[in-house]
């Protein structure tokens, strides 16, 4: 059994998810903009407030991901710096498929 970080990935997290929040302050500043012709003012604020919002949250998230990407992948060089050191073990006083809970008297 093996010890991961959550999420279990490897890769590094992708940067396209930092855009959401500029997207919908973009989004929200053109409805703004455009509320004489369209009357979209009240939506428009709604959606760039949106945005605001979504910084915060987005920024959250992507650090939380990147941060655990760069914590697997020191695990998995622990990890492997460690199996190279380790020797198996070959003790006969060890039997991992003998059941010390079964009785042997019938």
């Amino acid at each position: 059994m093996s010890v991961r970080s959550f999420p279990e990935r490897r890769d590094e997290p992708g940067k396209k998810v930092l855009l959401i929040p500029v997207v919908l302050l973009a989004a929200g500043a053109l409805l703004m903009w455009a509320h004489p012709i369209l009357s979209t003012g009240f939506i428009g604020a709604v959606i760039a407030l949106t945005g605001v919002m979504s910084i915060f949250l987005v920024g959250m998230v992507y650090a939380d991901l990147w941060v655990s990407h760069r914590r697997t992948k020191q695990m998995i060089q622990e990890r492997r710096a460690s199996m190279k050191d380790e020797e198996p073990d070959t003790s006969e006083e060890y039997d991992p498929f003998l059941d010390e809970l079964e009785d042997d008297e019938m």
